[in-house]
């Protein structure tokens, strides 16, 4: 990123108290990233709430539904997160920049939905998805496919696998990015996007 643009605040905060179905957001995206989706378990999830198990049910039918409601809640965020990070900038090149920073710092600092947003659809049933959670994602890689289609690249260039590698990319950094490391979020965007020009 320029060093005119500040990064992005990641918006995984805790929720205020009273926001039960947040609550239960949050705990459900830490089990689901500590234990994977077929190691957690409703009860597992209620502890990390402080609640009674059958609670759950009040918001969610199924730790199925609950997964995905983590990940549609995951994609609407990032997508905000990245639509305010772009939203200054007019060229292409620096708003695909802002993006991939915004994605990024949300991504690694954001807290546990976006963690686990991050690490995609890995261990739910068969590629299956429910609407919202088809629908936020859409939107989110939409918002991708219209910053790439606006980059002068040259001609011939399926646009499609480049927002796909992107994703790839960014997404990758879960695996090997640590906190205490040399390069921060924009330093890590900034690399990407002078690699791709």
């Amino acid at each position: 990123m320029s060093s005119r643009t500040p990064a992005p605040q990641p918006t995984d905060a805790p929720p205020p108290p009273g926001h039960r179905r947040d609550n239960v957001l949050q705990a459900a995206a830490l089990v689901f990233a500590e234990q994977g989706y077929k190691g957690a378990t409703l009860r597992q999830i209620a502890d990390a709430a402080g609640l009674l198990a059958g609670s759950i049910y009040h918001h969610f039918e199924s730790k199925e539904a609950l997964y995905e409601a983590v990940q549609a809640e995951g994609y609407r965020r990032m997508q905000r997160v990245v639509e305010d990070a772009i939203a200054p900038h007019s060229d292409p090149w620096t708003a695909l920049e802002a993006a991939c920073c915004a994605h990024l710092t949300e991504m690694l600092t954001g807290g546990p939905i976006a963690r686990l947003t991050g690490m995609g659809l890995v261990g739910l049933r068969e590629g299956k998805v429910s609407p919202a959670m088809q629908l936020a994602r859409d939107g989110y890689e939409n918002l991708l496919a219209r910053l790439i289609d606006q980059l002068p690249l040259r001609p011939g260039l399926d646009r499609t696998l480049l927002r796909l590698q992107l994703l790839g990319a960014l997404n990758w950094t879960l695996i090997w990015y640590r906190p205490d490391g040399s390069r921060s979020p924009a330093q890590i965007a900034q690399h990407l996007i002078a690699a791709l020009r």
